[in-house]
């Protein structure tokens, strides 16, 4: 945070107040490393259009001049677009190119295909090194100390990395995950479906409704849930009827004959 002319607290701004963040650094001295997290929290209210190639351009410029006045290292923190179907890293970092332009390095975090537990540390882009060994890691706990009133034990998460590398890419690692976000509301589809209709049929707006309040595409994942469970479906015979979906009925059980 800082502070207005008027002494009224605001949130940094990297578009006006690196002058703020320099001092800061000398002040603290021996500074190497600045993180900002995420980026998207400090460009401005109505200062900056994010996804406008030529402010996000003027806006890291000066922040990349003050890195190497400074010899220090700058993380900026980003998240993933909606567009969960695009596998290429750069292309799924949100708002503008420029911020993947104007980095030496990007690195994704991932879901591990092989391990639901871990995830992936992938590099999406370097420019000063060929090495394309992705890191695993997890996320732990470990007593840090006591409370100084309750003496209660203080835990707190850490990182715990795999001693191996994972070789893969990062559009490798992204196509795998979606594969796997894709099966994962498959199933959920699947269950939702069977659920609701357990009991008998269900009008096909109330289905569809439903599954979007369950963030389950209805022209998506449910039609698919459909055809794998081969739901019926029928209308009602009047004007303007109603469509309903139900199961299939249960086979009666074979009963062996002498």
């Amino acid at each position: 945070m800082t502070k207005n002319r008027d002494g009224s607290r605001r949130t940094f701004n990297l578009t006006t107040d690196l002058p703020i963040l320099e001092q800061k650094i000398n002040e603290i001295g021996d500074v190497v490393l600045v993180v900002i997290d995420p980026v998207s929290a400090y460009v401005g209210v109505g200062n900056l259009n994010n996804s406008s190639t030529t402010d996000v351009r003027g806006m890291l410029a000066p922040l990349t001049r003050l890195a190497e006045e400074k010899k220090i290292s700058i993380i900026g923190i980003m998240h993933f677009n909606k567009k969960s179907d695009v596998t290429n890293a750069m292309l799924r970092i949100a708002d503008s190119l420029a911020y993947v332009a104007a980095a030496r390095h990007v690195y994704v975090v991932v879901d591990d295909p092989e391990n639901d537990k871990a995830r992936l540390f992938v590099k999406a882009k370097n420019n000063l090194a060929p090495d394309k060994n992705a890191l695993r890691f997890m996320v732990g706990t470990r007593m840090v100390g006591h409370d100084p009133d309750t003496q209660a034990e203080i835990w707190a998460p850490h990182i715990i990395w795999d001693s191996k590398h994972v070789e893969v890419t990062a559009t490798e690692a992204m196509e795998a995950e979606g594969n796997g976000m894709k099966h994962a509301a498959q199933r959920e589809a699947e269950e939702f479906l069977r659920s609701k209709l357990a009991n008998g049929p269900v009008s096909k707006e109330e289905l569809e409704e439903e599954a979007e309040a369950n963030d389950i595409s209805p022209s998506g994942a449910l039609r698919r849930a459909k055809r794998k469970l081969r739901v019926q479906t029928w209308k009602e015979k009047k004007l303007d009827g109603r469509w309903f979906w139900e199961l299939p009925p249960t086979p009666a059980p074979r009963r062996d004959t002498d």
